[in-house]
């Protein structure tokens, strides 16, 4: 009997479910078979494999590695390691696709597949159109072991633009997700800063906090940590080391639009007139920061494959999201990696005249909400989403449908859309003033979402 895989495990990125529940070895089996086949048939031969540290992990490479070795296929397995470390090795080994295994910032007993396919993401109808992909089993397939190569070579080509400048003192907290291992090693390849490491081992219970930076209540070592050791600045990733968190050196979380601004501007000293993306969610002090530094600001959907997607539609230099996905074109391949994030950073600040701090003191105040995520089952959150449009056009509201609904006021903004990665609906709002902000969110209830008990701050209050 054919496998069917859960529907609500083909998500809009990749595929991920809960492992046990309603994701299954023979969802990888099923994904390696159609995968492979499809990739067999369009003169694909070689095909990166990776996986992070969670439990499931290793049996879910078994069942992939083997459907994918018998749809003839070469598998190059670099064992252990992080999403970007998946994508540098398609792109250093001109692997046909890579598969990285991965759980990302959900939760422990989560965990998923992601896809790219001539180093370029495969999502949305694509995965969609797997269901439909003919199983042909063909010889020719073998195993290749690169772990030690591809790893020795990522650290290498995350440092290749490091120039030692001044001295830092640096903390870093990977919460013991895939990214551990390789800020260990950057720590040993830079032995002229001072590293604080914390929670660098790879450990599927995460046993001292999970492994997501967007969340504050993650930051709260790694911002001890800094105070402590008088750090110049501090980094965490999520579980898979695609996205960053940082903290400057007086325990201050910057938010990811505002690393957004602050990577734009560096960058644009180096590509004057470039287009940087920033995604739906961004603050407008964002655009307004990328337009200020010479640049051409774009808004872009959520999600890293509609960001890379837009990169290469709108030939952009840099795209950002409010999540702490960082995509670097100028000097890198383009994907996300909260790793070269950080080590761009680092050169930077220490090119600078004053201290992290002090540029971070300099960032307008942003009168904003975080990122607030409303439990919502996938049905229920897609009508929610289109019910609010109709009511807006009824209302005769100013809306963009880039990727939900943001609804655009002279003295600020709301948004609305539905995760892509969780069951739940995205929220949030931004003031030109407290007061502002507070006319936001009251606008919001009046449209029925209704925050209060979830976001409560003092009017007067700027976030």
């Amino acid at each position: 009997m054919t496998h069917i895989p859960d529907p609500v495990i083909l998500r809009e990125y990749d595929i991920r479910g809960t492992y046990g529940h309603n994701l299954f070895d023979a969802d990888a089996t099923w994904l390696g078979e159609r995968f492979g086949s499809y990739l067999y048939k369009n003169n694909g031969r070689k095909v990166v494999i990776c996986r992070d540290g969670r439990k499931s992990s290793p049996l879910l490479h078994q069942a992939l590695s083997k459907a994918l070795l018998e749809s003839g296929l070469c598998v190059i397995d670099i064992g252990v390691g992080s999403t970007p470390m998946s994508y540098f090795a398609g792109h250093e080994l001109n692997a046909d696709a890579t598969l990285m295994i991965t759980g990302s910032h959900n939760p422990k007993d989560d965990n998923g597949i992601k896809i790219t396919l001539d180093n370029k993401p495969f999502f949305a109808e694509q995965i969609q159109n797997l269901l439909d992909e003919p199983v042909a089993k063909n010889s020719g397939g073998h195993y290749e072991e690169q772990a030690e190569y591809v790893f020795k070579h990522y650290v290498s080509r995350l440092l290749q633009r490091h120039e030692f400048k001044k001295p830092l003192k640096i903390a870093w907290d990977t919460g013991n997700g895939a990214a551990g291992p390789v800020v260990e090693a950057l720590s040993k390849a830079l032995p002229f800063h001072k590293h604080i490491l914390l929670y660098t081992d790879v450990n599927c219970d995460f046993p001292n906090h999970h492994p997501d930076p967007s969340l504050t209540e993650n930051l709260q070592d790694l911002i001890k940590a800094v105070k402590d050791n008088h750090c110049d600045i501090g980094f965490a990733f999520d579980g898979d080391g695609d996205r960053v968190g940082v903290v400057s050196s007086c325990g201050r979380i910057i938010a990811g639009d505002e690393l957004v601004g602050i990577i734009s501007k560096a960058i644009l000293q180096e590509v004057p007139g470039g287009t940087i993306i920033a995604d739906v969610k961004c603050s407008n002090h964002t655009f307004d920061a990328i337009k200020a530094a010479g640049g051409n600001p774009v808004m872009g959907r959520t999600g890293h494959s509609w960001i890379k997607h837009a990169m290469t539609k709108h030939q952009a230099i840099f795209a950002g999201e409010m999540s702490g996905h960082m995509f670097f074109k100028h000097s890198y391949y383009g994907f996300d990696d909260g790793l070269y994030a950080a080590i761009f950073l680092i050169n930077y600040i220490q090119n600078l005249q004053g201290g992290f701090s002090d540029l971070v003191a300099a960032l307008p105040v942003a009168c904003s909400t975080p990122e607030i995520r409303l439990p919502c089952s996938d049905q229920e959150k897609i009508q929610k989403v289109d019910a609010l449009k109709k009511k807006l056009i009824i209302a005769g509201k100013k809306f963009s449908t880039i990727d939900g609904v943001r609804v655009e006021e002279a003295f600020g903004w709301w948004l609305v859309r539905a995760s892509n990665t969780q069951n739940a609906l995205i929220i949030r709002a931004e003031g030109n003033t407290p007061n502002d902000l507070k006319i936001m969110i009251d606008q919001m209830k009046e449209f029925g979402f209704n925050l209060d008990g979830i976001f409560k701050r003092d009017a007067d209050q700027a976030f």
